[in-house]
C-alpha cells in the first residue's frame, strides 16, 4: 500500500485479539517523571523487553496559546535482540501524546485511536520498515 494514499478510521473501536498476554511489572526504579516496566515472561536479562514511561505536566508559559505548555505522555517499548554476530541491539517503538490542558479525555482518546492505526495499517508498513515516503 501507499503512504501518500493512507487511510485510517475515525471513531473506530480498537481491540487487540489473539496472541499471548505479556505482563509488565515495575522495576522499582522511578526517576522524577519516569518509570520503567519489565516483561515478566522474559528470563534472560539481556533480552528482557521493557517499557519506559515518561510524563510531563504542563508548565506556565507566556508564549503558549492558553498560558500553559502541553502535557505529554510518552511510552518507549524496548526490544533487545542478540544478533548473529553475538552483539546486542535494542529495537524500539515510541509513542508520544501531547495535548492541551483544555482537551477532554474523549478528545485525546479519539486522536490516539486514529494515530495508533498507523502502527499496524498496511499503508504505513513500507514507511516504518524501509523509510519509504511514497
Amino acid at each position: 500500500m501507499s503512504l501518500i494514499n493512507a487511510s485510517v478510521l475515525s471513531g473506530a473501536t480498537i481491540t487487540p485479539t489473539g496472541g499471548t498476554a505479556l505482563s509488565f511489572t515495575g522495576t522499582g526504579i522511578v526517576g522524577g517523571n519516569m518509570h520503567t516496566l519489565i516483561c515478566d515472561q522474559d528470563d534472560d536479562f539481556r533480552t528482557r523487553r521493557s517499557i519506559v514511561c515518561t510524563a510531563k505536566q504542563p508548565k506556565v508559559s507566556v508564549g503558549a496559546p492558553n498560558g500553559l505548555t502541553q502535557a505529554r505522555g510518552k511510552l518507549v517499548f524496548k526490544f533487545p535482540k542478540i544478533l548473529d554476530n553475538l552483539n546486542l541491539t535494542v529495537e524500539t517503538v515510541g509513542i508520544e501524546v501531547a495535548y492541551d490542558s483544555e482537551s477532554t479525555v474523549a478528545e485525546v482518546q479519539a486522536n490516539m485511536k486514529i494515530a495508533c492505526q498507523a502502527l499496524i495499517d498496511s499503508d504505513f508498513a513500507d514507511f516504518f520498515t524501509r523509510g519509504n515516503l511514497t
